[in-house]
């Protein structure tokens, strides 16, 4: 059966372009509103770093915490799929953008570059497009292909940024890894939260988002409107939004594992850069103009290619 079709069966998860259109809009009002209140002086470097460690030391845990939370375990052979799709995707952008993308790149725009190549915003942006298309049920499916990614983020992504500075006993014991150990942990499990404690862990992932695109907006309120467009950035987000989402696309299509791991692999390959990219350039004080200008411009250009590949879906 193709893939469209398997997608029309599903009566409640007809696709809305409207969802997707509105999910990028409020992305992009968000690095706004941080745009804004820079320019205003509401956020200046002390409270842009104290934003950003909060994210990372407490928001993002919660929101990875979070997304276990309806995981069953009667699904893992097929999340073990979609897992291993996950990290071959991941081991495919990594060797490509360290061997063959960014070559004419300075250091630190590599650092930049490489890290928003291996990890996208399949999280946040990704997780309401699958939703729309497939129905609430195929979150499990996305919450596993996004594992890996949160493992290569606090793993590879840090030490991309960090260098010979990075300790690995400090990053295996990072807050955002230690939320995935109990993720697992609380789906292997099939353990149940109480409702307080499920709540609390909900409402401060969900600060991740706004907190972390005002960031974004904030470093954007430094850089000049004419600088935004450059051939390096025009040239990063055609590799995140085409050309990976299109080689994973063609890849398993050759194979055929079942149409909604397909339709998710691919939907969630071809997100955009994810707002850690800003996060931890500003952090480990990298080039985080260039990172900044990456996150908006493929969240900008995402408005067209996300549909773009669910209409390709439905072709096979």
């Amino acid at each position: 059966m193709k893939l469209g079709q398997s997608i029309l069966r599903y009566d409640a998860a007809m696709i809305d372009p409207s969802n997707t259109f509105t999910m990028q809009i409020l992305l992009l009002c968000l690095i706004l509103a941080g745009l804004i209140t820079t320019k205003a002086r509401l956020i200046d470097e002390n409270s842009r770093s104290s934003l950003s460690d909060l994210i990372l030391n407490v928001f993002l845990p919660c929101n990875i915490l979070s997304s276990f939370f309806d995981t069953s375990r009667s699904k893992l052979p097929s999340l073990g799929i979609i897992i291993l799709i996950s990290t071959v995707t991941l081991l495919f952008c990594f060797l490509l953008g360290k061997h063959l993308l960014y070559r004419r790149a300075t250091s630190e725009q590599k650092k930049v570059l490489l890290y928003a190549t291996i990890i996208s915003n399949a999280s946040f942006l990704g997780n309401p497009v699958v939703e729309s298309i497939f129905g609430h049920e195929a979150l499990v499916y996305s919450a596993a292909f996004i594992l890996p990614l949160r493992v290569a983020l606090w793993t590879v992504g840090i030490s991309l940024f960090a260098g010979g500075k990075v300790s690995y006993k400090k990053l295996f014991l990072h807050p955002c890894l230690f939320a995935t150990y109990l993720g697992f942990l609380v789906m292997l499990t099939d353990f149940s939260p109480p409702p307080l404690v499920s709540n609390l862990v909900f409402s401060l992932g969900n600060c991740t988002t706004p907190i972390s695109m005002m960031v974004v907006g904030s470093v954007l309120g430094l850089v000049k409107p004419k600088q935004l467009f450059t051939g390096l950035s025009i040239y990063y987000t055609f590799i995140r939004l085409i050309i990976i989402p299109m080689t994973v696309m063609g890849v398993l299509l050759m194979f055929r594992p079942s149409p909604i791991i397909t339709g998710v692999s691919v939907i969630l390959s071809g997100t955009p850069a994810p707002v850690t990219t800003s996060i931890l350039a500003n952090k480990y004080e990298s080039d985080r103009e260039l990172a900044s200008k990456i996150v908006f411009i493929s969240t900008l250009f995402s408005i067209v290619t996300i549909p773009l590949l669910i209409w390709l879906l439905q072709l096979f």
